[in-house]
């Protein structure tokens, strides 16, 4: 039975009129998860968020269409209309809870909010029903949870307070807009299968917004595909991703990580770490012996090869960008880093700033990592510079052939990182990183904010620059589908500890430790 029914939605932007939506049409049957797929830009949220009538009326004008839910026209409802169904009839999880929760509250104040708006309870039973909600959710130590503030708690404990508040009404819709992407793979799994059994008990249904195809053709019922604000196709979830129709849905679909690396010959070493451990204070006691750590590293043995690319795959908090940061010489740390034979924490300031053109790292978010006050060819000539003193010219040119290399124009380094898309920022990324001319990369998650075309073109990139220059990376990440497609060899850390190391495919095919086991299933790898 039909419970949703969008018609003929058309979205401008109403300062450009710019159209965002274009004659969007779908149906949303009751009990039946609909995914929303999409790259960035594609009108996803767009849609989620018309549903529930929260779009910016300053920034967005919709020009015609109609939400039905239940017989109502949602876009015809009042501000005080809309308050009654949003929560309580139709609820929303956002992409980052971090955004989503207020800071300066309790989670108790913002779980039991929304009790008292919805639920009429006495005080005693809006706190068993918020306890009982986070329990369902798998937050068992309900008291610590309620006494927490949002920066107090991990991030899958935020995603899982973000649920709790949408389904404590037991809503007969719930809108998921990414609600995994900046999750562990583990953690993935057992909030989507929270999703699916409150759906399955209370027979609601859900639109799940994402641009993850793994889990929208393990999770959804039927999908629809967005692109440009326009609907291209619609079909069961069967359907789209064994008999696609369009092409644009052909190439979503190819776009999954393929092993992109042949195994790689036997080559000589290029870091060689042991017995690496890291620890961080975790109080501020004046005597030595009050103090006390908290353990990132422990006893650490790890190579790479020349040529060769290592994967460091593991949860958060696992401790793989601390490890990064350790061979980035950027963390203290005990135990012995050599590269090239060199023990790098025995070298004077001098010479370590020196050796540091031989190993550059790429991070999670170039708009983070690139100054937003420089333009491209500040950012690129900044590292030459610093080594080499050259004329402007012969700069220009080489920051040219660096955005070449990369696949970007030169035409280019006069913009501003915020003038380009996350795809190209990246690329940007590693055109810094190579103007260096390093013999090791450190990639800290370089493609998990990316959509999944502009992530294989990275990945390419990655693989070719490899191949024509002898290069060594260690490519950190939580997506084993994407460290076993570009890795020759794999290391699992949890805990601090490596618990496990092998060739990409013996450890794929065969792995060993229980996590291991757990990590493949958790990444859809079949």
């Amino acid at each position: 039975m039909k419970i949703l029914e969008v018609k003929n939605l058309t979205v401008l932007n109403r300062h450009t009129k710019e159209v965002l939506l274009d004659n969007i049409s779908f149906k949303l049957n009751q009990g039946e998860i609909l995914g929303i797929v999409g790259e960035s830009g594609s009108g996803k949220t767009l849609t989620g968020l018309s549903v529930l009538g929260l779009l910016d009326k300053s920034v967005f004008n919709i020009k015609h269409g109609s939400i039905i839910y239940n017989n109502i026209d949602i876009l015809k409802l009042s501000d005080t209309e809309l308050q009654k169904i949003r929560t309580r009839s139709i609820s929303v999880v956002f992409q980052e809870p971090m955004l989503s929760l207020n800071p300066v509250q309790k989670i108790s104040t913002q779980l039991i909010e929304v009790i008292k708006l919805h639920m009429n309870h006495n005080a005693d039973e809006q706190i068993k029903v918020a306890r009982d909600i986070l329990v369902k959710t798998g937050l068992n130590d309900t008291q610590k949870i309620l006494d927490s503030y949002p920066h107090m708690l991990s991030g899958g404990q935020r995603q899982r307070i973000m649920i709790a508040i949408a389904l404590v009404c037991k809503p007969e819709i719930l809108i998921a807009d990414e609600p995994t992407t900046a999750l562990d793979v583990t953690l993935q799994l057992q909030i989507l299968e929270l999703l699916k059994n409150v759906r399955t008990e209370n027979n609601m249904s859900m639109l799940l917004i994402s641009h993850d195809l793994d889990l929208i053709k393990n999770y959804a019922d039927r999908v629809i595909i967005l692109k440009n604000g326009v609907l291209l196709e619609e079909g069961s979830s069967f359907e789209i991703f064994n008999m696609p129709n369009h092409e644009y849905t052909r190439l979503l679909i190819d776009s999954s990580p393929e092993k992109l690396i042949t195994e790689k010959k036997q080559s000589e070493m290029l870091l060689d770490i042991q017995n690496l451990n890291c620890r961080f204070p975790v109080n501020n006691a004046f005597f030595k012996k009050n103090k006390k750590y908290f353990t990132a590293l422990s006893d650490i043995n790890f190579h790479i090869n020349s040529g060769e690319t290592i994967g460091l795959v593991g949860e958060s908090g696992s401790g793989k960008t601390t490890l990064g940061l350790s061979i980035m010489q950027l963390l203290d740390y005990s135990g012995k880093i050599f590269l090239n034979n060199v023990d790098l924490s025995l070298l004077s300031p001098e010479k370590l700033r020196e050796s540091r053109k031989d190993y550059q790292i790429v991070f999670q978010d170039p708009y983070s990592s690139l100054s937003p006050r420089m333009n491209i060819l500040e950012i690129l000539s900044e590292g030459i510079l610093s080594f080499n003193n050259i004329s402007e010219s012969k700069i220009f040119k080489k920051c040219s052939d660096l955005m070449t290399e990369v696949g970007l124009e030169p035409s280019m380094l006069r913009r501003y990182p915020h003038q380009f898309s996350g795809g190209q920022r990246q690329r940007i990324a590693i055109a810094r990183a190579l103007s260096m001319k390093p013999k090791l990369i450190i990639f800290d998650e370089p493609t998990s904010a990316l959509d999944v075309i502009v992530q294989k073109n990275i990945l390419n990139l990655i693989v070719d620059l490899q191949h024509k220059y002898g290069l060594s990376y260690c490519f950190i990440s939580h997506d084993l589908k994407v460290i076993s497609a570009i890795s020759h060899r794999i290391y699992v850390i949890k805990d601090s500890k490596i618990i496990e190391s092998n060739i990409s495919d013996e450890l794929i095919s065969n792995p060993k430790d229980n996590y291991t086991k757990k990590l493949i299933q958790s990444s859809f790898i079949s």
